[in-house]
């Protein structure tokens, strides 16, 4: 009974605060299944619970409770009132935006803190330092932020572009760079964050970090493995996207389709190997104990050698874990485990009683023109497909009696899982269109036109491509209203007002309208606003009751699932 009651007395407490970290995990890994530059994140909380139980051997050795203090200082318990009561509306906000970085960074710098205030109330300052990194080690698995994140891609697809042009002419072998795009005498080859080396940036980064702490790296170390980890993960990428290149400009661009994803892999791995060199050679160098000069260690008197046979107190211990060598501070475990549950509760009521309430649901969408002689849908390759993961949708381009060139591309994800919202925010021109060599000239901001009953906003902007202008619409809708805000992930506010309205779950859909063959944005906004009524189709029922791809017209049949790419282009994508 006695052994019974230790383990609940020890585990119980453990378990529940671990509902904090399980949610966590639960919410980033959105993330990580829809994002496949995140997709390392999987791989994170293992390495951390691996780097903790390495700390945990190497523990302070905790003494008794009358001799130390671990009353924590009045701002600090404050501190931890307050993030922990944060907890609730951070997690009402990020439940329904799992693609936004902000509440994810927050609701993981909250678990981070409470973890760590638990560790300090177990064994003091000394415990807090020696978890410190364990414990803060899953901040590398939270989405970057978008600005941060979209700037050092769309550079660094530039300069992988551009380095590879100039080496291609080394070899004689001729390459024009447009943008993100190399131009060779087989077609155009696409650079994007793959072959970039934003990915590899982002997972050497983590595997530098991770390797620095599992050799106990000294922190100047650890910054030259970082340093040197990410230079070579990005050379390698430029070599790559050389080797790909080149056998394109003699092959063809279909080997691309071969060869991409194996090499992409092989460098990866290359990569790795490469770095985990590194750090076992910077181990090497740190001076062992065992290669001390002896002349500098005093000879040990009699009674120096009986006192060393006593159980005196060391600076660290090792063991496996045992509840009898350390208190845990059962009481805050408790509390914060019961509050965990709690805020998981009050959130699924939240969203529960506003789901009750909701009234009838709006739907529209595309028709169109198949009826124009130059009608032709846009066939698009698997792999972007895949990245789309919608359940519906139609892709056309036409020319207008005036001669300017149409493209529309139209996609619908229905109501279900939170992973539908993030792929419908993720493919966004400002997002995409770079990578195929469109150089953003103007962000027009958002406007709304009249199709009927309904306000569908659109978001205007203006590319440069091969010296001409090319005027894009896109619209991001969810299900809901007859008029919204359109472009959800532009402000933060917005995203708040929506989780406060409590909607969730709903059906998400996106019309690009990309035009050709207008001088000004001006003239292209009044062409739109003047065709668009016949190319939006309003409907009446729920969406609950579309399941069939027959609704979105003829040209859905043929490309229900499709991705974009423009004719002649192949993109080069790949894992990591």
């Amino acid at each position: 009974m006695n052994s019974r009651g230790n383990i609940l007395r020890v585990w119980l407490p453990v378990v529940l605060f671990g509902v904090l970290w399980a949610d966590l995990v639960r919410q980033l890994s959105y993330t990580w299944e829809s994002n496949e530059q995140y997709a390392y994140g999987w791989f994170v909380p293992i390495l951390a619970l691996a780097l903790f139980w390495k700390r945990w051997l190497t523990r302070p050795r905790v003494h008794q409770p009358s001799t130390i203090n671990h009353q924590p200082p009045p701002w600090l318990i404050a501190l931890v009132v307050m993030a922990a009561l944060a907890l609730l509306p951070i997690q009402v906000v990020y439940e329904i935006n799992p693609d936004w970085p902000l509440p994810g960074w927050l609701m993981a710098l909250v678990a981070v803190g409470l973890s760590l205030y638990a560790v300090f109330l177990t064994g003091g300052w000394p415990w807090a330092r020696h978890f410190a990194f364990p414990v803060c080690f899953i901040l590398v698995a939270v989405a970057w932020p978008y600005r941060i994140e979209h700037g050092l891609t769309q550079g660094l697809m530039r300069v992988v572009a551009n380095s590879t042009v100039e080496a291609l002419g080394w070899f004689n072998i001729p390459a024009l760079q447009r943008g993100n795009l190399i131009e060779i005498s087989t077609g155009v080859v696409g650079i994007d964050e793959a072959c970039s080396g934003i990915r590899s940036f982002q997972s050497t980064l983590m595997a530098a970090l991770f390797l620095g702490e599992l050799y106990l790296l000294k922190w100047h170390r650890r910054i030259l493995l970082l340093v040197g980890g990410v230079a070579l993960s990005f050379c390698l990428n430029v070599v790559r996207t050389l080797i790909l290149t080149w056998h394109a400009s003699t092959a063809g661009l279909s080997a691309l389709g071969k060869w991409h994803d194996p090499a992409g892999m092989m460098i990866f791995l290359l990569s790795f190997a490469c770095l985990w060199a590194i750090a076992v050679r910077l181990r090497a160098l740190i001076p062992q104990p065992s290669t001390l000069d002896s002349k500098t260690t005093p000879t040990p008197q009699p009674s120096t050698l009986k006192s060393e046979t006593t159980p005196l107190p060391q600076p660290s211990q090792q063991s496996t874990f045992n509840a009898q060598l350390v208190t845990l501070p059962s009481r805050y475990l408790l509390a914060i485990g019961c509050w965990a549950i709690c805020v998981l509760a009050l959130t699924e009521l939240w969203y529960r009683l506003h789901d009750s309430q909701a009234t009838g649901v709006f739907y529209w969408s595309a028709s169109f023109p198949t009826n124009n002689p130059t009608f032709a849908t846009i066939e698009l390759n698997e792999k972007v497909r895949r990245n789309l993961r919608h359940d519906v949708g139609s892709t056309a381009k036409w020319t207008e009696d005036d001669g300017t060139e149409w493209s529309g591309f139209f996609f619908r994800w229905n109501p279900g899982p939170v992973r539908s919202i993030i792929s419908a925010r993720l493919h966004r021109p400002d997002i995409c269109l770079p990578a195929s060599g469109f150089r953003l000239v103007t962000d027009a901001g958002l406007d709304y036109f009249e199709v009927g009953a309904l306000q569908i906003p659109f978001r205007k902007y203006t590319y440069d491509v091969n010296g001409g202008p090319v005027h894009v619409f896109f619209c991001q809708w969810e299900d809901g209203s007859e008029k919204q805000i359109g472009m959800l992930g532009s402000k933060g506010a917005d995203r708040v007002r929506t989780a406060l309205s409590g909607r969730r779950h709903l059906g998400q859909q996106t019309l690009e309208l990309v035009l050709s063959g207008y001088v000004s944005l001006a003239e292209a906004r009044q062409a739109v606003r003047t065709r668009l009524p016949a190319l939006v189709r309003t409907t009446g029922p729920s969406v609950h009751q579309i399941s069939d791809r027959s609704e979105l017209g003829p040209a859905t049949a043929s490309t229900a699932t499709a991705g974009k790419t423009a004719d002649g282009r192949r993109e080069m994508k790949d894992g990591r």
